[in-house]
């Protein structure tokens, strides 16, 4: 996440930005320190292809506790072949090695979602990480639905043509990850107490997107981009090097190591909303130090963007902590979030003197001109 606040230092309290903005959490020490988390749990995952409904459910109580408890999960036992993951990070290397003018190709400003490739740069002017972002495209064959025909929709996403494999092995990881959140998505709904179906209203075409990371030895600031996900939840998957930490309630840094062919799962911001903070949208960040380079692969699952997501566990009496949120304004003010003013839409937009907070999802995607 980009910073666009100067971020105070201070060794009494740890900083990190939220859906609120720049937030803090004063470090508890001695007395004053709580009951809080010191590792992530570990939950073997396989049961969640289980004809047997009872299975399912035993699995969606470890699941709900580590969402309350932490947000955070190890998931093991993927019933995903572990050659389509290793196909992905062996073409996301190939891909981030290629020739700069090749990647500057596929830059993201040329995606109206920014789709792409971004360099990130340090405060010493050097590239600390760079990624690449590919998300729904409904121009794509590879995502074609012939329940779902989006009329004059907007191609988002970018490909290099130096590097066809990097598409074909992306996209059968991509196909891999939507079949397996669907089944985590109702494995979540039971984890609430709610039947596994009750929350597919909500993720009838979820947002999703997937933004690889690739952080530079010896160029990452410790510390970089503390910070809440949005969305529903994340699959990230680890690869050789970690540096993966996260905030506990004592505002201590709780690291969370790299397990091959593991996903590491954190619930959302917009959970938090629809639990009424019941599950916890968790702080964390990544130490990228060392003078090796670093691989991450996260697969963001979103809500579908004509959904309102709403407080739905309320007791009698319980009054919502969180006001509904419009998953499509919200993406689309994300999007724009991440836009400086010399990106072509940014640049159309401020043209025509429209106001963003009157922008809706269906113009972006269909490229409807505004």
């Amino acid at each position: 996440m980009a910073s666009k606040f100067a971020i105070p230092e201070d060794p009494d309290r740890e900083y990190f930005f939220t859906a609120k903005g720049l937030e803090s959490r004063r470090v508890l020490r001695g007395s004053e320190a709580k009951k809080t988390f010191s590792e992530i749990p570990t939950i073997d995952i396989s049961s969640i292809v289980s004809q047997d409904l009872s299975d399912r459910v035993k699995l969606a109580e470890q699941i709900g506790r580590a969402a309350t408890d932490v947000g955070f999960m190890y998931l093991t036992n993927l019933p995903i072949d572990s050659r389509v993951m290793d196909n992905a990070f062996e073409a996301l290397k190939k891909f981030f090695a290629l020739p700069l003018e090749e990647k500057k190709k596929v830059v993201s400003t040329k995606s109206w979602t920014i789709k792409g490739w971004q360099p990130i740069m340090n405060e010493e002017g050097d590239m600390s990480n760079e990624t690449f972002r590919m998300g729904n495209d409904y121009t794509e064959p590879e995502q074609e639905d012939p329940d779902y025909i989006v009329e004059k929709a907007r191609t988002f996403n970018q490909w290099p043509d130096a590097l066809p494999e990097f598409r074909e092995a992306l996209y059968k990881y991509w196909n891999a990850l939507v079949i397996f959140t669907k089944k985590l998505q109702g494995i979540f709904a039971l984890a609430l107490g709610l039947e596994e179906s009750a929350l597919d209203h909500l993720f009838k075409r979820p947002l999703m997107d997937i933004t690889i990371q690739h952080y530079c030895q010896g160029k990452v600031k410790p510390g970089l981009g503390a910070h809440a996900d949005f969305g529903a939840f994340t699959c990230l998957l680890q690869h050789e090097v970690g540096g993966l930490e996260v905030l506990n309630a004592n505002a201590e840094w709780v690291q969370v190591p790299v397990k091959k062919h593991t996903f590491v799962v954190n619930t959302g911001s917009y959970f938090e909303h629809l639990s009424n903070g019941r599950w916890m949208s968790t702080i964390h960040r990544v130490r990228a130090e060392g003078d090796v380079d670093r691989y991450s692969l996260p697969f963001f699952y979103g809500f579908d963007p004509t959904a309102v997501v709403e407080p739905l566990l309320l007791e009698p009496n319980e009054e919502p902590k969180y006001e509904n949120v419009n998953i499509g304004i919200e993406n689309v003010k994300g999007t724009f979030y991440e836009m400086n003013e010399e990106h072509p839409f940014m640049q159309m937009i401020n043209k025509k003197g429209i106001n963003l907070e009157d922008m809706r999802y269906d113009q972006v995607l269909r490229g409807v001109e505004v």
